[in-house]
């Protein structure tokens, strides 16, 4: 739609560019059932994608948008997404591998098939109930009558795809074995249904079976099995199976018959260098891909995402922030030790209050306790569901903050240091948008003085700090500011957390751009 004017961005999942108040009605087609006895049925495949086009665009007349400018935007341009998912299976169940020159050639077949067809369906929908309103703006103006401005995308389905038991989008899979878990919290072992298939085709015996399935959960991927035919290995590849270059060359397929962009995730192994990331990046661009996510395993400070086996890959790799020990440490440390402050000692009994805010993690508890002289004296917090990460980092933070409380630093410092601190999922509230678990403690610390009036200066009484023993504490804290670098506060997805699932603690996985838990199917854009 160039006039429309320019498109500054894009949506978080880099699949749909639009102008201001453009919308896009988002659909996806199974590919996965499309195949028949090793084959792809394209007579039925051509159905269902003009039978989905007609009903996409039957979508934007029937919904109610939020607000008039995306209803009057989405009526003039009849925008819709028509997508797929399950690509990964369906190659599975023909035999070919995805990082395969046969693999890329499917992908591009099948989705030139879903455009030309959802095109076709767009030009006879013009004849039956007229162009787009906007055409004049697009680039159809002068060539055929179209009644949808844009037909195909590749947007993120990792819920729905899971809801199908299929792969997403465009994505090879993240695991052929995982554990999963129903709604009950009982976890149980899942194989991919077109491997399992397979296997008793090749007349594997159950007991076979379940040793296959074990060895797989530890890494996801197989091809450390060398007792498993070749062939088979071949065919049964996932993410971390492959190079960068062969991610880049299957979106770069699809993306040749897509309308607009494809939601896609690069993974690249732990080994994988600066240069390596700068390649990925610029292959997708010299071929034509509208977006790409590059995901480098373990390059987070705390490693989360993992296949299994529990490790975590970032704590082999030097953090450069970590220095040896130098001759000066000591020094310096005798010199802040000289006037320490020393923490007040818990009474037996203590009251305070306990509060409840909503977090992308689960509901968060936080109790905060005073001293006899209403002030704050301790904090405890505790998330809801997720466990885990998060859980230890709560702990921690609010060990800190009563350590402060208790040592003498005021408690408009804590709350101004806490508060503002973003992370990867905020969250929406009766108390305003929560940005991250620090945010939210911090804010609930603020809202627990301004309800009981306590102020943060403690009496002279309670910390007794003579003059001297202030101006040694400055000069050791000056000489620490000179030799140790100033850290800036960051946001915990600057950090690289990949955090744990909110709903059930499972880890998540990184792919359309997105994150997804396959243990219980929960799912967000990054």
């Amino acid at each position: 739609m160039p006039g429309l004017g320019r498109i500054e961005c894009s949506n978080p999942c880099g699949e749909q560019f639009l102008h201001p108040y453009d919308n896009c009605n988002l659909g996806s087609i199974n590919l996965a059932e499309f195949v028949k006895d090793g084959k792809v049925d394209w007579p039925r495949l051509k159905f269902v994608t003009k039978t989905a086009t007609r009903m996409l665009d039957n979508v934007i007349d029937r919904f109610d948008f939020p607000v008039p400018q995306v209803t009057e935007l989405a009526r003039k341009d009849r925008r819709i997404g028509l997508g797929i998912m399950g690509f990964a299976d369906l190659l599975y169940q023909m035999g070919i591998k995805y990082s395969s020159p046969d693999g890329v050639k499917m992908g591009e077949k099948v989705m030139g098939f879903i455009t030309k067809s959802a095109h076709e369906m767009s030009q006879q929908l013009a004849k039956e109930k007229g162009v787009f309103p906007n055409i004049h703006l697009s680039v159809f103006r002068k060539k055929v009558k179209m009644r949808n401005a844009a037909l195909t995308t590749v947007a993120p389905t990792g819920s729905i795809s899971m809801m199908y038991d299929t792969s997403s989008g465009v994505e090879p899979n993240f695991a052929l074995a995982y554990v999963k878990q129903d709604k009950d919290g009982i976890q149980y072992q899942y194989l991919n249904q077109h491997f399992e298939k397979e296997l008793h085709r090749r007349k594997f015996d159950e007991a076979t079976i379940a040793k296959v399935k074990e060895e797989i959960i530890k890494t996801g991927s197989i091809q450390h099995l060398t007792d498993l035919p070749q062939d088979l290995r071949d065919t049964f590849v996932i993410s971390m199976d492959m190079s960068g270059d062969d991610h880049v060359n299957m979106q770069a397929a699809f993306q040749k018959y897509v309308d607009n962009s494809i939601s896609k995730t690069v993974n690249l192994p732990n080994a994988a260098t600066k240069e390596d990331v700068k390649q990925v990046y610029f292959k997708a661009w010299s071929t034509g891909c509208k977006s790409c996510t590059v995901y480098r395993e373990g390059s987070r400070n705390v490693q989360i995402l993992n296949l299994g086996t529990g490790e975590n890959i970032a704590s082999t790799v030097t953090d450069p922030r970590k220095k040896e020990k130098t001759e000066k440490e000591p020094s310096m440390e005798l010199a802040i030790d000289q006037g320490r402050l020393e923490p007040r000692v818990r009474p037996e009994a203590l009251s305070g209050k306990t509060y409840k805010v909503k977090t992308g993690y689960g509901n968060l508890y936080v109790t905060v306790n005073n001293d006899d002289q209403g002030v704050p004296f301790e904090i405890f917090a505790t998330i809801g569901k997720s466990g885990g990460f998060f859980q230890e980092q709560s702990e921690a933070i609010c060990r800190l903050i009563s350590l402060s409380l208790r040592s003498g630093i005021k408690v408009e410092e804590i709350i101004s240091d806490m508060k503002g601190i973003r992370g990867p999922m905020p969250t929406l509230t009766a108390k305003g948008t929560i940005l991250s678990l620090p945010d939210a403690i911090g804010r609930i610390l603020e809202e627990h003085v301004k309800s009981a009036g306590a102020h943060g200066l403690f009496d002279e009484k309670l910390v007794e700090v003579t003059a001297t023993t202030k101006v040694e504490i400055a000069q050791a804290l000056s000489q620490a500011a000179q030799t140790t670098p100033k850290e800036v506060k960051k946001n915990i997805a600057n950090y690289g957390f990949m955090p744990e699932c909110p709903d059930c603690g499972s880890s998540l996985t990184m792919a359309e751009g997105c994150i997804s838990c396959k243990s219980c199917g929960f799912s967000r854009c990054l």
